[in-house]
């Protein structure tokens, strides 16, 4: 089983990633993109080494890069269940879902929140774990809404989208997650 969580930032994908793992999928592997070219760049790899420079100079990493990284990373786990955070971010990136997950069951998450509800969670965030301030998260909201539908229009093309209102508290969501999942 795969499942995808796509969602603007704040929206409490890796909170229900998280919950996932410690109360119904224990075997669960939650991969984040970040995290993989984070280990992809200090693998010491010709390929480790450009997306280490392109970090390293605040450069965006190309689709082509981000894809090899995770399907990399998911050939190398095999049948295993597999949680990705943080992609697809383009509608290249989408479109490749099928070469990456060939085969294997696919399950996309949309976590739909409101502006207000997002400012209020980062607000709080950023006050609990020093995180950056709210134009960091302008910036990162803006770059989601821009690309955002579509990602959703393109992976509507091969897949089911599951659309998970994300409003309610941490367990109501996670309820929701796990009866769409038919993991209950």
């Amino acid at each position: 089983m795969v499942i995808i969580f796509i969602g603007p930032p704040g929206s409490g994908k890796g909170t229900q990633a998280q919950v996932l793992k410690d109360t119904v999928l224990p075997n669960l592997h939650i991969l984040t993109v970040s995290s993989l070219l984070k280990e992809k760049s200090s693998d010491g790899s010709v390929l480790g080494n450009e997306i280490k420079q392109k970090m390293d100079n605040g450069d965006l990493i190309e689709d082509t890069i981000v894809i090899s990284v995770l399907k990399e990373k998911s050939d190398s786990l095999g049948d295993e269940q597999i949680l990705v955070d943080g992609f697809p971010r383009s509608s290249v990136q989408a479109e490749s879902l099928k070469e990456i997950f060939m085969n294997k069951n696919l399950n996309i998450i949309n976590f739909t929140v409101t502006d207000e509800e997002l400012l209020t969670r980062i607000k709080k965030r950023s006050q609990e774990e020093s995180r950056a301030d709210d134009s960091v998260f302008d910036k990162r909201l803006a770059i989601y809404k821009k690309s955002h539908n579509e990602i959703i229009e393109s992976l509507l093309k091969d897949h089911d989208v599951i659309n998970i209102d994300a409003n309610d508290q941490i367990d109501s969501i996670s309820q929701k997650i796990i009866e769409k999942l038919g993991l209950n």
